[in-house]
């Protein structure tokens, strides 16, 4: 009975069908009446712009909050003096310390057009030092109580792309932050804003196609520690089977990405993280000094969506440094100050920290 009925209906499909593509003889086409394009307008050519992005970078991060936690390491300081860049450090002293800390980010747009896109943004980040206990006063103990009160960085960044073409465009970041040891307990503990310090980075590049695109510029920076003015290239590739690439931004950071699937995303590379922080109620001779700070993020980061524009990010590495010295501004008029790579300044303290293991975990808020 089932296969009749089976029959049935397949027999009356094709019959259907044929009906269907049957023509009617009695049917005429219709001339269509030209004349009514007549009144039609030419609007030109109209130009078209690149986007900022291209095919599956990671996550663009509105807001972020995160969590950094490191091992234990060793910090080998010098004492109190004037040291040459190139001078080394024989008579050291050395502790254990480790530091943790939160990380909140955001990055607003203002702006968004085909021709132009703005972005306004700020941050706090946090790095809650924990040394080791002394029975003697030293120029060392000096220190490591310095940066127990903490090491905090705010900052304002804003960002603008303008395309320029189908393929090509310009990007201009600026930014302005304040760092230190601060406890807020009076106001010479707390920020001034003579003490801020700018940042910024131009790039011209090309966007051949949506999936590579690389830019070339100069920028103003403190990821070194200490100011510095240094070429920028940007390389950002998608393979053609989508499933993996790069991101890279050089010498700031670069990673090898790989695409598991639209939910989850690894990142292998490094990240060059550097702040200058100004250092209050030190117990130090000299003063107006500053911590110039920086290291180098080896790591792996994991990102998965885990709801709509929900994203947790999870990194794990290792912490190299790259500096921890520091700096007197008397001798400027307490201000900031080029050294670059050949300059002869002397440092306050001429610092090193042993390479440390590290874990960050984040809650990001995302445009996809």
């Amino acid at each position: 009975m089932k296969i009749n009925y089976i029959f049935c209906f397949l027999t009356a499909t094709t019959l259907s069908f044929s009906a269907l593509s049957q023509v009617d003889s009695t049917y005429q086409e219709e001339e269509e009446d030209y004349s009514m394009y007549d009144d039609v307008e030419d609007i030109g050519v109209i130009k078209t712009y690149c986007s900022p992005k291209i095919f599956d970078l990671s996550p663009n991060r509105f807001i972020s909050l995160g969590y950094d936690v490191t091992g234990i390491g060793t910090l080998k300081t010098s004492g109190e003096g004037a040291f040459k860049p190139d001078d080394e450090i024989l008579n050291t002293m050395s502790s254990k310390i480790n530091y943790h800390g939160l990380r909140l980010n955001a990055n607003i747009p203002v702006l968004s057009s085909s021709s132009f896109v703005w972005q306004i943004g700020g941050g706090f980040n946090q790095s809650r030092f924990n040394g080791e206990e002394f029975d003697t006063v030293s120029d060392h103990s000096k220190f490591v109580g310095a940066l127990e009160q903490s090491l905090t960085r705010f900052n304002i960044n804003t960002t603008f792309f303008k395309p320029l073409s189908e393929n090509s465009f310009l990007i201009l970041q600026l930014m302005g932050e304040q760092n230190g040891n601060y406890n807020f307990n009076s106001s010479e503990t707390t920020p001034d804003i003579a003490n801020t310090r700018l940042s910024g980075a131009l790039l011209w590049g090309k966007r051949p196609n949506d999936r590579f695109q690389w830019a070339v510029g100069v920028s103003r920076t403190y990821r070194s520690g200490e100011l510095n003015y240094i070429p920028v290239i940007m390389y950002n590739y998608t393979s053609k089977n989508r499933k993996w690439g790069t991101e890279i931004l050089f010498p700031a950071r670069a990673s090898y990405r790989r695409k598991f699937n639209p939910r989850n995303i690894l990142l292998a590379g490094y990240e060059l993280e550097g702040y200058s922080y100004r250092l209050y109620g030190s117990e130090f001779a000299t003063k107006n000094i500053e911590l110039r700070r920086s290291e180098l993020r080896f790591r792996l980061d994991y990102q998965k969506q885990i709801k709509g524009f929900l994203w947790v990010g999870i990194q794990a590495g290792i912490i190299a440094n790259y500096s921890f010295n520091v700096d007197s501004l008397s001798e400027n008029g307490n201000k900031e100050f080029y050294r670059g790579f050949f300059g002869e300044q002397t440092y306050v303290f001429k610092n090193g920290v042993s390479p440390v293991p590290y874990f960050n975990i984040t809650l990001n808020l995302v445009s996809l």
